[in-house]
Parts: C-alpha cells; sequence; structure tokens
C-alpha cells in the first residue's frame, strides 16, 4: 500500500500547526505529540454555549451563535475521542442540553435551529429542511449510550428501539444519513447493534460512491466510513482502500491540506474563511485515517 511521503506529512502538520483554527491544532497535537487533553477542553469550550450545546461555527458550514444538535455532537465526538468522561463538566452540560432539546413528536432532534438564518451559511443550511432523521438523531443516540451514566434508562431504550425501528424500515441511501448510523452502531451493545448490522450494511453498500474516478467529486469516499480496519465495514469496502488512499496522497494541495470538495453559492467573504476551516478539519481527519491504515511514511 502507498503512504504519505516523510514531506507531505511534514507539509500537512505545518499546515495545521500554523493555518489550522487552534481546535484543529490542539486537537492534531494530541493526537499526534503526545498534547494536553486539556489544551483541547480549553479551544472546544470556546464553542460551547450557557446552554450546554455547541454552536458559535463549529461545523464550519453556518456560524450562528445558537446552539444546535448538529454541532452539539460534533463537540461530543470530540471528548470522546480525547477520553472525556461523564465527570468531565463540558460532557455533562452537552448531555443535559440533548435532554432537554429532545423533540418528543419527532422522537429526536431538529438539525438546526431557526437561529441558523440570522448568520453567514452554505445555502443548503436553512431552518426547518427535509433531513432524515438519522441526521442527527441516531448518532445522537450513539452519544447518549456513551455517556449513558448521564442518561435516564428508560429515556434512552425508549429512544433505542425507535432508532433500529427506523433503520430497518424508514431509512433511506442518504449519505450524510449513513456515516450517523455507522457511528450509532459502534456505540450499541452487541444485541442492539446486530439487530440493525445488515440493514446498515446495505445502505452503506448503496451509498458509497466506488469509482474512483467520481472521488473529486462531492460524495461519500470509502474512508468517510471506514476509518480504520477495526471498523465494521471494513470486510464490505476493504478491496477500494488501497485506490482511496491513492486518492487521498495524490489530492493534497501544494499547502500541505485537504481542501473542501463544496463552496457555499453564497456569502463568498465568509466562505473563504469556512474554506479555510474546513481544510484544517479534513487535513486532520485524513492524517487520523492514514495512520490507522499505516500509510504514513
Amino acid at each position: 500500500m502507498e503512504k504519505l511521503s516523510t514531506e507531505q506529512y511534514q507539509s500537512a502538520v505545518e499546515f495545521l500547526t500554523t493555518k489550522a483554527r487552534p481546535l484543529e491544532k490542539a486537537l492534531f497535537e494530541f493526537e499526534f505529540e503526545n498534547g494536553s487533553r486539556s489544551r483541547v477542553l480549553e479551544e472546544l469550550k470556546k464553542y460551547q454555549n450557557e446552554d450546554g450545546g455547541f454552536g458559535n461555527g463549529l461545523e464550519p458550514d453556518f456560524r450562528c451563535q445558537a446552539s444546535s444538535a448538529l454541532a452539539t455532537t460534533i463537540g461530543l465526538q470530540h471528548m470522546i475521542r480525547i477520553g472525556a468522561d461523564e465527570s468531565e463538566p463540558m460532557v455533562q452540560k452537552a448531555i443535559q442540553y440533548a435532554l432537554q432539546t429532545f423533540d418528543e413528536d419527532r422522537m429526536g432532534w431538529e438539525i438546526v435551529p431557526e437561529e441558523v438564518e440570522t448568520a453567514p451559511r452554505a445555502i443548503w443550511w436553512n431552518y426547518g429542511g427535509d433531513w432524515p432523521w438519522g441526521n442527527p438523531s441516531a448518532e445522537m443516540t450513539g452519544l447518549l449510550h456513551y455517556y449513558k451514566g448521564l442518561v435516564p434508562e428508560n429515556f434512552l431504550r425508549k429512544l433505542t428501539e425507535h432508532a433500529i425501528t427506523y433503520i430497518n424500515h424508514f431509512a433511506t441511501n442518504d449519505h450524510h444519513e449513513v456515516q450517523c448510523l455507522v457511528k450509532f452502531i459502534n456505540e450499541l451493545p452487541a444485541e442492539d447493534a446486530a439487530k440493525i448490522a445488515e440493514r446498515v450494511r446495505e445502505i452503506a453498500q448503496h451509498s458509497v460512491t466506488t469509482d474512483p474516478e467520481k472521488w473529486h467529486d462531492y460524495c461519500l469516499l470509502p474512508l468517510q466510513i471506514v476509518s480504520s480496519p477495526k471498523s465494521f465495514l471494513y470486510e464490505d469496502f476493504k478491496e477500494l482502500i488501497p485506490a482511496n488512499i491513492h486518492h487521498l496522497l495524490r489530492t493534497q494541495a501544494a499547502d500541505g491540506s485537504y481542501k473542501p470538495t463544496w463552496d457555499w453559492g453564497q456569502f463568498e467573504d465568509v466562505w473563504e474563511t469556512a474554506k479555510q476551516e474546513w481544510s484544517g478539519v479534513l487535513t486532520l481527519d485524513h492524517l487520523k485515517k492514514l495512520r490507522a491504515f499505516n500509510a504514513i511514511s
């Protein structure tokens, strides 16, 4: 298998440490250079609101200050990554936000709040969009499983049963939703995971773009749902992993980063800032996956 050269790696490091957001820099240092967990929390806290949710542009494509379920899933995923447990106040506040904003009628969460329309954003981020239930409610349910000591047991059981029914009978081949489904199944007890594994596998096979010629466009790459050889979908896509790694090695920009394959279609001046932020997010994500497959020299 091809590997990222030492020069390519150093170029990516240079970008992350000098041009990425302080959050991605801290996350990189934690992941690759034995950096401190407290430094990541310090940077992440800048995106957490008084209500416990995350906002303030943590997801670079919408810039409103208000908390959202989507940004809160991102914040919680970062805290899991650095090993923050249920005793961490930032975790406690985020879980309380999730519990307090749960919508009984939809048996889940609204992906973004009304305030999304008050700030610069990508053209698809408007209030009340037709987003499938799993994005982000399946992912949020998985996060509640991870921090289940902070969640009422009966509530989590009821929500989990709803998610299992939804996935098996109503989920469609949406490539954003399937990423949430994979994150959900990763946090489930084995007995529950077994109830949806085949359906999630089927959705993934219909959602992942398998033609390398199309990987330059906005699509779901194999490595986006197979983050390591330990991923439960690895066997389904392992034949594509070397080619997808080759694609990553060939698409690194001259400044060492990886650029988004989309644009906002509006607020072009602010998009340039968001694009730079996304470059940091994507570069860190790609380095983690390349390392997981032993593809860094």
